[in-house]
């Protein structure tokens, strides 16, 4: 019995680390060529805070926050997508391409209905960097809605 779960969870494994694989080559492909990082020629993602504590907020408010970045490498920066850790996080950002020492942006709204407690999200920022994931995140606290 222990063998079959060992394989399985030798499987599961195998499966995940193909996904991964498989995820980074299609975000390759949407790369135009020119835009292909290297380890001579790159895009690089500095953010001015990377984390950041938004206060507190009553249960059912909505709260945004604007996240400041440059592009410190030697090639233009490119976002391909921005992704929340959880539904309640909606993320907007710089759509066009952020040459070297440009500036971008990546604003997140975080809507507190049905949360409560102190909480951490993060954001996942996609782009032509090595590597090609960024993360960013908040801390919140959420105070019960007292009606």
């Amino acid at each position: 019995m222990r063998i079959i779960g060992i394989l399985g969870l030798a499987f599961l494994f195998v499966a995940c680390v193909n996904k991964q694989k498989e995820a980074l080559s299609a975000s390759e492909n949407t790369i135009p060529l020119e835009l292909r990082p290297s380890p001579e020629k790159q895009a690089k993602l500095v953010f001015d805070q990377p984390l950041i504590y938004l206060g507190r907020i009553q249960e059912g408010k909505q709260i945004s926050y604007t996240y400041h970045f440059k592009n410190k490498g030697n090639m233009p920066l490119q976002i391909l997508s921005v992704n929340a850790s959880c539904g309640c996080t909606t993320p907007k950002w710089t759509k066009e391409l952020i040459q070297p020492e440009k500036k971008g942006f990546i604003k997140v709204t975080f809507d507190s209905k049905g949360k409560e407690g102190k909480l951490q999200k993060t954001v996942t920022v996609y782009a032509n960097t090595l590597p090609a994931d960024n993360q960013i995140a908040f801390k919140i606290e959420v105070l019960p809605n007292t009606k």
